[in-house]
Parts: structure tokens; sequence; C-alpha cells
């Protein structure tokens, strides 16, 4: 596909002058021109310099320790997004319009009308920062050819409804002067492989999907898809908990729960 073919197929979204927040998946489109950066033009050509574009930049596969003998290293604004996170998404940070938050785990990147208040919002406490503004502006998730498990915005749902496992963690950062500076980080997001458990729930008649060589490009209000996910959290606070054995972050999790509802009965059973 060439890059205006992408752009004809992407404004079927209805992007224009939109705040979004874009996950995406390059084979979803098939072959492409270019690669990685001709979808990202086209991305820019269909939102517009009146509309902002935000992507994920996380490098916490690289940044955030697993463990006490664990070993991370220190980010740096020329440091790589994690693979998991996609081609896409480090074609976009390495554009040279396109501006970076110093978060050292959960980086975002941004280009248009908005991106650089849009990043101005990250602190090492809030470090949904980006994705609370694109909710305040209901602006839009923009899933191409990934499913929920890509949705960032739905951490903010989990960090809304006070979930017991969102933990306190600490990574290192170079700073200005050029040296090691660790920092303590609130509510670090974890595994988001159970997002797809709202697909069953998602409303039709509020998504705008777009049939892809392989897949569907969607746009989703941040908003819609934050309240959503917040009603299965207070339904069962352990929706989010996905099955894989092999998934440590999840094992995390159970305890964290486990330990919150033993408080709490034990609170109970005191009063």
């Amino acid at each position: 596909m060439t890059r205006e073919e992408l752009a004809f197929l992407l404004d079927k979204l209805g992007l224009f002058g939109r705040q979004v927040v874009v996950h995406s998946s390059l084979s979803s489109f098939g072959t492409v021109d270019g690669g990685a950066a001709t979808l990202c033009s086209a991305l820019m050509d269909v939102v517009g310099d009146r509309g902002t574009i935000l992507m994920p930049a996380f490098t916490a596969a690289e940044t955030l320790p697993t463990g006490p003998k664990s070993s991370s290293m220190a980010f740096h604004p020329e440091l790589a997004v994690s693979r998991e996170i996609g081609v896409v998404a480090e074609s976009f940070r390495r554009l040279g319009s396109v501006l970076r938050s110093s978060h050292p785990t959960h980086s975002f990147s941004a280009w248009g009308h908005n991106g650089r208040g849009v990043l101005s919002t990250q602190r090492d406490n809030n470090v949904l920062g980006p994705l609370k503004k694109l909710n305040v502006v209901q602006g839009d998730v923009v899933l191409l050819g990934v499913s929920l498990r890509a949705a960032a915005a739905i951490h903010l749902a989990e960090e809304q409804c006070g979930v017991a496992y969102l933990m306190r963690r600490t990574a290192v950062r170079i700073n200005a002067g050029g040296y090691d500076e660790r920092v303590v980080l609130e509510n670090v997001p974890g595994c988001s492989f159970a997002f797809d458990r709202l697909e069953a729930k998602l409303d039709p008649a509020k998504v705008v999907a777009v049939a892809l060589e392989n897949g569907h490009a969607r746009r989703i209000p941040v908003r819609y898809l934050v309240n959503l996910a917040a009603a299965a959290l207070r339904e069962n606070p352990a929706v989010f908990v996905c099955e894989r054995p092999e998934c440590l972050d999840c094992a995390d999790k159970r305890i964290a729960l486990q330990q919150a509802a033993f408080v709490e009965r034990s609170g109970t059973a005191a009063s």
C-alpha cells in the first residue's frame, strides 16, 4: 500500500482534527511501501496538524527490574521503544517533528496541535497523565490491526477504581546533566493481556471500524472504553488478571487482591 492508499483507508475512521492515541500492527496492512514510516506519515496526513497523535514509547521491558536479582538499564531519550510495543511506535518516535516524554518506563511520543501539552501532563507519579488528558478532551483510542490488549487507556480504569495490585516501583533515568537518577514511580501499569475480555462487552454503535487486509482498524472513544473497563472492575476486581502461568505480573496481582480481600474481611469481622 502507498501513503495515499493508507490515508484514504484511515480517513474512513474520521480522524481529522481528533486527539488520538494509536496502537498498531504494521502487518495488518499487508505490504506497505516504505514500511512503518509511511504508515506514520499517512496518519499525520489524516489527523492533520489541528489534531494530535499520541503513541506509547514504553521501555519497561528494558528499564523496569522484574525481580531482586534482575538487571535493567537507565532510560534516556534515544532509548528504543520496547519490541512488544511495535515497529510503528518506534518509527513514530524517530520522526524529527515528534516529541517524547521522559518517563523512565512508560514514556509517550506525540505530534500535532496539542502534542506538547499532552506530554506535559505526565509525571513520575502520574504515569497515565497523557491518557487522562485525552479522556478529558474526549479523545479516541485508535487500534490498527490490534486488539484491546494493546489499549493502554484501560489502565486508567484500574487507577480510577484503586485496584489493590497497582504498585510503587523504582527505575533509573539519565538526567539532563548526564547522571543516573533513581526515581520513584506510582501506580505503574502491569500486564494488559486480559484486556481482551472487554471485546465481548463493546457496543458496536460506539466503535467506528474499517476492514484491513489482515484485521480491522477501530476508533473507540477513550471515555467510553474507560467507563466500560471500570464497570467490569467493579463487578470483578480480578477481571484483568490473566491466566498465563508464566505471567509473574499477574501472579503478583493475585497475591495483592487476596491480601486486600483478607484485610477487608478482617476489618468487617472486627467491626
